[in-house]
């Protein structure tokens, strides 16, 4: 895959890894065209022109070589091996830029916003000793004087307090996305996945080689039941299906989903006609366990569709038939 085309792709990933590193190696390039900025102002002395041009080339070519990289499959100690590079950088940066205030701290307060934005609580205090490595080393080198070596004690606070709140608030904020992720996908009656997360992970099945299969339940006489028992019955009845059904997924492979009122289904990956049948065979006896609250047994009939380089919609649709199919024999799976 070219490089554009990479960083089109991760600019539209929302894994937080990939967020985290395409964010810093924004930061790389924006900081290294900053840096050649600065040169166009009055610098102070001591200021290499040539040094800090350099340091600038190399944050803007290796920018959007980590803005590029597959970071959703890089372990997350690599992805910090970044904060290092990129204290070096900026150590060597202020050891050819001088002791300016705001060009000295500024990058590092970057780095620390990185952390905020893009990585777990608490990296700012584990980062926190290279940075006092990192802002120091130029400070001695330069033989700056004892208030310039001092100003750590007020800058380290503030880059550990943004870092830290930022991270806070980018927490609660992917904790707030992945509720409101849940509530579209799932059903909150019965905690399944509801027909458009079944109906996304059917797809995503059917374009992938092998076979897949599909029930689809339909509890009998459930409508009786609501209307003598009430809804609180029914409602019970209805996560009692939904238990049954986890039961008998496979995990990390089966998919159970409610699609509406008593219809539920269910996603066989890897799945022939013969062992979807047999699966159909299992879940009716599971779900005959079940008992109303009054002790009414519950039945379900059961749609068994299966298939190879199917639409998804009509693999769906041929269990649903299988299903009312069902309904007028005395079995409970076809």
């Amino acid at each position: 895959m070219s490089l554009l085309r990479r960083l089109r792709a991760n600019a539209g990933d929302p894994h937080p890894a990939t967020v985290s590193g395409f964010t810093v190696g924004a930061m790389f390039c924006l900081c290294g065209l900053y840096t050649f900025f600065t040169i166009l102002l009055p610098t102070p002395p001591g200021f290499h022109v040539g040094a800090v041009s350099l340091i600038g080339l190399s944050a803007v070519l290796g920018g959007p070589v980590l803005m590029a990289l597959p970071w959703a499959r890089i372990p997350t100690a690599a992805r910090l091996m970044i904060a290092p590079v990129a204290m070096t950088l900026i150590a060597l940066h202020n050891v050819a830029a001088g002791t300016d205030a705001f060009r000295y701290g500024m990058f590092f307060f970057l780095v620390f916003v990185w952390f905020g934005l893009g990585e777990p609580r608490g990296t700012s205090l584990r980062m926190s000793p290279l940075l006092v490595i990192a802002y120091l080393t130029p400070l001695i080198m330069r033989h700056a004087s004892p208030s310039d070596l001092a100003s750590l004690s007020y800058t380290l606070p503030l880059y550990l307090t943004v870092g830290e709140l930022l991270a806070w608030r980018t927490d609660r904020l992917r904790q707030l996305q992945e509720r409101l992720r849940r509530l579209a996908e799932h059903d909150s009656l019965t905690g399944l996945p509801n027909r458009a997360a079944f109906m996304a992970a059917l797809q995503d099945r059917c374009a992938a080689p092998g076979p897949v299969a599909v029930l689809f339940f339909d509890l009998d006489g459930f409508k009786q039941i609501n209307d003598r028992l009430g809804h609180a019955a029914g409602d019970d009845v209805l996560v009692q299906v939904a238990g049954a059904l986890r039961d008998i997924a496979r995990p990390g492979l089966d998919l159970p989903a409610r699609l509406a009122g008593d219809e539920f289904v269910m996603l066989l990956p890897e799945t022939s006609a013969a062992e979807a049948q047999a699966a159909a065979g299992r879940a009716v006896r599971r779900l005959g366990e079940l008992r109303a609250v009054d002790g009414t047994p519950v039945r379900a009939s059961v749609g068994v569709a299966a298939g190879q380089g199917i639409a998804a919609d009509q693999l769906l649709a041929r269990a649903d038939t299988a299903m009312y199919a069902a309904k007028h024999r005395p079995e409970s799976a076809a």
